[in-house]
This record gives C-alpha cells, structure tokens and sequence, in this order.
C-alpha cells in the first residue's frame, strides 16, 4: 500500500515537472519582435448624441510583442504617446488648435500628466486563420482597466502586422466630460458618447 502510494507520487512528480520543463521550453522559444513606430498608427474617433463626430490619429511611441515558434503572438505591449494627438474633421486652423488643445487638457486625456497610454496584452484566443479576440489591460488617464475585442493578426518573414477597431467606454477611466450619463442637464447637442474608438494598424518586426 505505501509502496503505491509512493510510486503514485513519485509518477505525479514526473509528470509535474515535465509539464513545467515543456511549459519554459516553449516559452523560452518566444522571441521579442519590436513596434515599428513609424509603420504603426491609431486613428480615433469620437461622436456626440447628435450625430456629429470628431476623428483624428495619435502616434505610436514603441513596444514589442512575443511571438511563439508557431508564428503566434502571445504577449506583448504597446505605448502610445497622447501628447501627438491630431484632429482631420476640422478645418479651421483655430478651432483645430482650439479641438486638439481641449482634448489634451484635464477635461480629456491631461496629456501633460498622462503622456503615455499603454495596453498589455494578457491573452490571444484563436478564432481562425488569422482572426483573433485579443485580451489585455489598457491603462489611461493613471487607470488601468480590462478590455477585450477582435483583431486580424498575421506573421509572415519576421514581420508581425495586427489591426483592430477598439471601442473604449471612456467614463470607466474616469473621462465623463459631456457624458449624459453623469450630466443628466445636458442637451443633446452637448452630449458626448461614452464610447469612442481606436482603430488600430501594428507593425512589429524581428
């Protein structure tokens, strides 16, 4: 009886530690592909109640995404610098200035204290070929949260390239500026969707 007993854990042991040896192996396959800032972009757009909208880009500043021996990425993070965020509605150089400078300040993304917005990716489920539902922490205005959505993700010689349609629920990292959910006196012109979103185009290579 003891002899199986010891046998039994001495069997789970074994098994244990290959897992883990196989789990560290794979990992240590991984390879870090660097963003190419210049081949990346993010382009957003915000709407009002109304039906009017606002759209513009912000730069990407740098990040690196893990990719496994099959091709995959499984890991990874991007930095975005808030400070290079643009408006291409408006055509008026003032009321662009005016737009921009609004969006910048603490109604908005207070980019001189919050310069940099990151997401990490915390998990990649395969959907197809190349569709994936991505999972991560996206941290803004000094808040992190988590978000999830779909991507088109594709490797091919040393080149990784992504692209998704993010749609971000502001308020819940404290952004209510002209939300009518938290300014109940709000007209309807002056109302300003929780939601916005962040079309997003990643180039990472070897």
């Amino acid at each position: 009886m003891i002899k199986a007993l010891l046998a039994s854990m001495v069997f789970a042991f074994a098994v244990n530690a290959n897992a883990k040896a196989k789990t560290t192996k794979e990992t240590a396959k991984a390879e870090a592909y660097k963003i190419d800032a210049t081949a990346s972009s993010v382009a957003w757009k915000g709407t009002k109640k109304a039906g009017s909208a606002h759209n513009g880009k912000i730069s990407v500043k740098d990040g690196e995404v893990q990719v496994d021996s099959k091709g995959q990425v499984t890991a990874g993070q991007i930095n975005i610098d808030m400070k290079t965020i643009t408006n291409e509605d408006v055509k008026d150089a003032e009321y662009n200035k005016k737009l921009v400078g609004h969006l910048s300040n603490a109604d908005f993304f207070d980019v001189e204290k919050f310069p940099v917005t990151t997401f990490k990716i915390t998990g990649i489920t395969p959907k197809s070929a190349n569709e994936v539902t991505v999972k991560g922490e996206l941290t803004m205005i000094g808040k992190t949260n988590p978000i999830e959505f779909p991507a088109k993700i594709t490797t091919d010689k040393g080149v990784v390239t992504g692209e998704a349609t993010v749609k971000v629920d502001r308020t819940k990292w404290g952004l209510k500026y002209g939300s009518g959910n938290f300014f109940k006196e709000l007209t309807a012109d002056k109302i300003i969707s929780d939601e916005f979103e962040m079309t997003l185009k990643l180039v990472a290579k070897k």
